[in-house]
Order: structure tokens, then C-alpha cells, then sequence
């Protein structure tokens, strides 16, 4: 029997200050800390908005290749430390959205999405498909179709409205969208009592003259209602062990708890899951902002963390986190930072091989002739793709590579060298 894996998509929404999330410490023969220091606004009128060294939460790279043999997390996000130091835990440095490598004389030819833009930069991080291979599709959603192609059963959910990651091509996988709270009664305050049976009735009726579009509308109302009312009954019939926090991202983490507790009776192998937390556009009081929305996601983290755990599956799940991009080293007079590209990203789940922080760290935050990844104020251009940690997690989720990864991630073949594979990322 193939057994249970959930996948769960972290979406930070607004452009995580990812180089406030993931810091340089220990760093020889650069003082990458002091030019990141240096960039980040520190000098003798100001410390500027970057981490200071007490500050961090210490981490070593584990990666000879990195310019820094320790990093440091944000304080207050304690959960990271402990998950990477248990191995559960990893980060890719400097990756983001990208069609092929790139350097600061090309990046504007050969990356035709609208960089530094929050809805192109969100949808195309969803998609992960820059030319539109699989047009309409998600990540996830294709995920879903090669799964359902191969007779595995597997469900889509999104925790947090309609998403373009998890949509798939016609026929396949129809993604469930549910709330935080739960689902609540379909036809809530029908006008007669037996009006679902009325639809039924009227939605099934089939003459010789009916059309297809007619048909098939009603096939797929009559197979929604029907989901809904199954999943429904699942989900009351389930809660949680663990007492989660009073916040948006920990009620839509619950959910995903909760909607695992259910996979028996929905008969499936495979589950992935969306959840956003909002709230990152930090464009003044950066280093404020992020303490408080950190603060939130740890607490939450911390509570789906130990919920998975008393499920007996945190071996089977990971959480990729995302965010369209990160934001300029370089602070603006309002103490915040504004759109930039390449940022540093994390997973957690009790299979992976932690405790490393991949991808390549910038030594060098300052635009010059020499530096081929640094824009203006402290823009990263990518040295890493999405596909980097997306590779190795499709693969541990059951896509084989070939056709069925070339349909999942169009555009990891275009980064020879640059994506980790399933033995590379798990255990």
C-alpha cells in the first residue's frame, strides 16, 4: 500500500525581507556581516535595519560551499533553529522565480515576467511555468493531474481562497476550497426543505436534445455537492489534539491538521495543501513589522509542528515556503525595504536531510562591474531557481523524473547543476 504524504505551501504574501529572516554570522576570509551590515544602513549616525549578531538565533551552514560557516535566524522565529538543528529543517539561499540563469546583463532579456510586480511575481511563483506550457495551471495542480494519471488518490486544498498554484488541465483533480473555520452547510437557508433534493432531481434529469454544456454543468454541480456534503461530514467528525493560537496562519494550519486526520475516509495517498499569511509588504517600520508577523507565524508553526507530530505523520509531510520575492538590502528613509528578486527560502517536515542551508549565499550586496548578481540598492539577482527546492519534493512526492517532471516543473531543466534532487533533500 502507497503510503500517506501531505504537502503543505506556505505562501508569505507581500514580499518577505527574507535577508531579515536568514542573516550571515561567522563569515571567512569575508566579512559578509559586515557588508550586509553595511547595505542593511549601518554607519555612524545609524545601526540601520539590519540583524545584529546578539540578536540571532545561531545555525551552522553544514555547506563548505557558503561564504558564512554559521547564519543567523530571526529571534523570533526559535521554531527554525530547533527544526534545523533536528535535521527537520533547511534553507535555500538566494533562489527565486526564474526562466534560466541569469546574471545582471541578461536578467531583463531572459526573464519575461514583470519583476518587482506583486501580481506577476505572485501568480508566476504559483505557476511555475514563465512561458506557459501547461497555460492555467499551478505547481500543484499538475502535481495532482500526474498523480491522478498514474490511479493515485489525491486531494487539493486551499485554506485560503481560489489559488493558481493548484489548479490543474481540464478533467483532473478539482482543487477544495475551504475556510479556517470549516465548511458550513451547503444551501444554508434553503427556501424549501427538500431543496437539495430538487437540485438533484432537476440537474439529472437527461433528454435526447440536452446539450453538453448543459451536462456537464450539471454533472459537475450534482458531483460538488455530493464532495461538499462527504467532506463535511469528515471534517465534523474530526478536531485536533493541540491548542492552536488565535491568528489567521495558525486557523488555516488547523484546517490542514484537521483535513489530515480525514485522509482515511477520503481514501487517499496524497494530500497538498495552500495557506498564505499576509501582512509583508514592509515598505516602512520593516524590522517592527516583521517582529510581530514572525511572532505570529513561529506560534503557529510551533502549534502544526507538534499536532503533525501526535498524528504519527510528521515523517510524511513537508512544508515548502514561498514568497513572490524579497526586498531590498538597502533600507528607504521610512526604515523599510521595498520589491527586490532573490531571497531565501525554508522547508520543514521529519524526512527531510535538515540542517543544511543550500543554494549560494551572496558575499557581495553592492552593484559594481565585478558583482554579477547585485542591482541597485541591494537587489539579489536569483543564483538559485524555485525549482531548486521543488525538484527533490516532487520527486519524494511521487513524480518520476522525465515526461512526468517536465510537466510538473516545465523550466527545471534550463538550471543544470542548480536543483537538488530527492536524495539530496530527504532522508
Amino acid at each position: 500500500t502507497e503510503p500517506y504524504k501531505g504537502l503543505v505551501y506556505l505562501y508569505i504574501s507581500g514580499g518577505l525581507d527574507s535577508f531579515h529572516l536568514l542573516a550571515p554570522h561567522t563569515c571567512a576570509p569575508i566579512n559578509v556581516y559586515e557588508r550586509f551590515r553595511a547595505i542593511r544602513g549601518k554607519n555612524s549616525l545609524s545601526e540601520g535595519i539590519g540583524m545584529k549578531l546578539d540578536e540571532m538565533l545561531v545555525i551552522d551552514g553544514n555547506n563548505p560551499d557558503q561564504p558564512c560557516s554559521t547564519f543567523g535566524i530571526h529571534p523570533n522565529l526559535p521554531i527554525l533553529q530547533t527544526l534545523y538543528n533536528d535535521g527537520d529543517a533547511a534553507f535555500i539561499a538566494n533562489a527565486g522565480l526564474m526562466a534560466e540563469p541569469v546574471d545582471v546583463n541578461n536578467y531583463r532579456q531572459m526573464t519575461p515576467v514583470q519583476l518587482f510586480a506583486h501580481n506577476a511575481m505572485n501568480r508566476n511563483t504559483q505557476k511555475e511555468d514563465i512561458f506557459d506550457e501547461f497555460v492555467g495551471t499551478g505547481v500543484q495542480g499538475r502535481i495532482a493531474d500526474v498523480l491522478k494519471g498514474k490511479d493515485m488518490p489525491v486531494n487539493v486544498f486551499s485554506i485560503s481562497g481560489t489559488q493558481a498554484v493548484n489548479v490543474g488541465e481540464p478533467g483532473g483533480a478539482a482543487p477544495f476550497i475551504v475556510s479556517s473555520s470549516g465548511l458550513s452547510d451547503f444551501n444554508k437557508s434553503p427556501s424549501i426543505s427538500d431543496m437539495n433534493t430538487v437540485i438533484r432531481s432537476l440537474n439529472n434529469a437527461t433528454r435526447k436534445d440536452s446539450g453538453f454544456f448543459a451536462e456537464t454543468f450539471a454533472n459537475k454541480l450534482s458531483e460538488a455537492m455530493t464532495s461538499h456534503e462527504q467532506l463535511k461530514a469528515e471534517l465534523d467528525a474530526v478536531d485536533v489534539s493541540t491548542v492552536f493560537p488565535d491568528s489567521g496562519i495558525a486557523a488555516q494550519l488547523k484546517m490542514v491538521a484537521q483535513l489530515m486526520k480525514t485522509r482515511e475516509s477520503r481514501g487517499v495517498v496524497r494530500d497538498m495543501f495552500y495557506v498564505e499569511q499576509g501582512g509583508y509588504d514592509t515598505h516602512s517600520n520593516m524590522q517592527i513589522n516583521l517582529v510581530n508577523k514572525f511572532t505570529e507565524l513561529n506560534d503557529a508553526l510551533e502549534a502544526f509542528v507538534a499536532e503533525v507530530k501526535q498524528q504519527g505523520l510528521w515523517d510524511s509531510v513537508t512544508l515548502v515556503q514561498f514568497s513572490e520575492f524579497a526586498r531590498t538590502l538597502d533600507p528607504n528613509t521610512g526604515n523599510g525595504s521595498d520589491h527586490a528578486w532573490g531571497a531565501n527560502h525554508f522547508h520543514i517536515g521529519g524526512g527531510l536531510a535538515g540542517g543544511k542551508v543550500r543554494g549560494l549565499y551572496p558575499d557581495d550586496f553592492v552593484q559594481s562591474p565585478s558583482n554579477p548578481i547585485a542591482l541597485s540598492r541591494g537587489r539579489m539577482v536569483p543564483t538559485y531557481p524555485w525549482d531548486a527546492m521543488w525538484k527533490g519534493t516532487a520527486t519524494w512526492f511521487g513524480i518520476e523524473e522525465g515526461p512526468e517532471m517536465g510537466k510538473v516543473l516545465p523550466m527545471h531543466s534550463n538550471f543544470p547543476g542548480k536543483t537538488y534532487s530527492a536524495a539530496e533533500l530527504y532522508v
